[in-house]
């Protein structure tokens, strides 16, 4: 028997006892069962025993965060983190089996059937990290800040640190002032220089007036010239000097025969015109034996003026507040055999702090996942990029430089066929996070040349944080810290260094990486 349409209208249960369920107008039910299914909107009676469940199983995965960090992808913010949970039976109500409050337990034992996940999201994951690891209330509250920063290239200055150098304006600069010596002072680079110039100006007179058939003002020159080679000299002459050409040569020499001439009838004690008697006159003189002395070099060389002081100029970094900011963060992670356990544990809680606390300081962060072995490897999702794999030895400077031509040009990776950049420092805040246990064989000189390079890119800032191996646990800092600490000054105060062997190290360790960091207000 099957109720009517009048009257499930008024009874949104239906049941159905014996019938066809193929014959029912209404959502059927199971058919031959006496089974009734709850409205839609009915909620599960069981959802506080829920609640309480999920809040003990989150206190208890509070001591497995290393695994939880291990087996979840959490640097690229996914919408939920899934955690494994105790054998206990999670309460389930099932509808037509349980009356209000008998939920019973669920089927399954961990490990075997989705049962075993609690799901919770991304906000909850990082106040159980932070919990879990004991974050300073500094970085609490660092992390806490709103406010968005900028730093960018604002154009450059004659003071600064070496790291910021501007290279090319700096040649500019020298250029300037090389150019400025030899037009105030082009004796000192040509020997007999005012007596080459009075020669010059004597051919070129006595010339200018033969060229326009008349007789010569001045007496012929201790050179001579003979057919074509009056007409190049005397062009050669008039644009010597390119902030005053002349637009009409004819008009120019019969000027300038007058002026010599005038020059002559006031000064009768004179039978030659000194070349200063025009000031453009000189220019062009001067210009034509400078340059023909010193074969067309214009500008005296590096060895005749050579870079001072005063040429220097410094790329200008200014912090700004942005909400436009965007910020490219190089995560580096050396995946050989001896980073394998509980390394790699602590160089992803390290790398998930630094792009946490740059995502609170930027609108736009984007990262760059690289490790490496012998060879670089750039990839696009957490799982290859935290993949182990076993190696001889350990180099890093194909991983450095496939960052540094990331940002500079964009580029791919020969291994990976996976491309990304690039991040113009006009555009980009730029950051570098290395983690590794030390053993590093690029050599302590090439190691320190990278982080310079890295560094006067520019990098805003880099981070090194080597990651403590269970032989390394007594000593100081293996090769490639001892190489960083190397770095001169004026590099080293962009490059934060920290040691961890622990979970529970990483956020003193993400301190000490950042503190030359927060003392400039980055």
């Amino acid at each position: 028997m099957a109720r009517t349409k009048k009257d499930s209208a008024k009874n949104r249960f239906v049941m159905a006892v014996g019938a066809d369920a193929a014959s029912l107008t209404e959502a059927p039910i199971l058919a031959n069962r006496n089974n009734i299914s709850p409205p839609p909107d009915s909620g599960d009676p069981t959802g506080p025993s829920r609640d309480r469940y999920r809040d003990r199983q989150k206190k208890k995965a509070k001591g497995k965060i290393g695994d939880i960090i291990g087996d979840n992808p959490i640097i690229s913010k996914p919408g939920k983190i899934r955690i494994p949970v105790d054998p206990e039976k999670e309460p389930i109500w099932r509808p037509g089996r349980d009356q209000n409050g008998q939920g019973g337990g669920g089927k399954g034992e961990p490990g075997q059937d989705p049962g075993e996940f609690i799901e919770v999201s991304f906000e909850e994951f990082i106040e159980m990290f932070f919990e879990a690891l004991g974050l300073p209330n500094m970085l609490k509250k660092m992390f806490a800040e709103s406010m968005v920063r900028t730093h960018k290239r604002r154009g450059v200055s004659q003071v600064g640190p070496r790291a910021r150098m501007n290279k090319h304006e700096t040649a500019v600069a020298r250029l300037k002032r090389a150019s400025a010596m030899k037009n105030s002072q082009p004796g000192n680079f040509v020997d007999d220089f005012e007596g080459k110039c009075q020669a010059a100006f004597e051919a070129y007179v006595f010339y200018a007036t033969a060229s326009d058939d008349s007789f010569p003002v001045l007496p012929q020159p201790i050179y001579q010239m003979v057919g074509p080679q009056i007409e190049e000299f005397l062009t050669a002459v008039e644009s010597a000097n390119p902030l005053d050409l002349v637009t009409d040569a004819a008009g120019y020499r019969k000027w300038l025969v007058g002026y010599v001439n005038d020059y002559l009838a006031e000064n009768t004690d004179k039978t030659v015109a000194p070349y200063t008697i025009n000031e453009a006159l000189r220019q062009r003189i001067e210009g034509y034996v400078y340059a023909k002395e010193r074969d067309g070099e214009l500008i005296p060389s590096i060895d005749e003026v050579p870079f001072h002081n005063t040429d220097l100029r410094f790329n200008r970094i200014e912090e700004r507040e942005d909400p436009d900011s965007k910020a490219m963060v190089g995560l580096i992670l050396d995946r050989s055999g001896s980073m394998d356990g509980d390394p790699i544990i602590v160089a992803k809680a390290y790398f998930f702090i630094c792009v946490l606390f740059l995502r609170t300081k930027y609108k736009q962060v984007a990262i760059v996942k690289i490790s490496h072995d012998a060879q670089d490897y750039l990839w696009n999702t957490e799982e290859e990029f935290f993949k182990i794999g076993a190696s001889g030895g350990t180099v890093a400077v194909p991983a450095w430089d496939l960052l540094y031509r990331i940002a500079e040009n964009g580029a791919t990776c020969k291994q990976t066929n996976v491309s990304a950049g690039p991040f113009p420092a006009s555009e980009w805040n730029r950051y570098m996070f290395h983690a590794t246990d030390g053993q590093l064989f690029d050599g302590e000189k090439v190691i320190q040349e990278w982080w310079t390079r890295i560094i006067t890119a520019p990098f805003n800032y880099a981070g090194y944080l080597e990651c403590v191996t269970s032989w390394s646990r007594g000593g100081g800092w293996d090769i490639a810290g001892r190489a960083l600490l190397g770095l001169p000054a004026e590099v080293k105060q962009y490059v934060g260094m920290a040691r961890a062997a622990t979970l529970a190290d990483v956020p003193d360790a993400f301190k000490q990486i950042l503190d030359k960091d927060r003392q400039k207000e980055a």
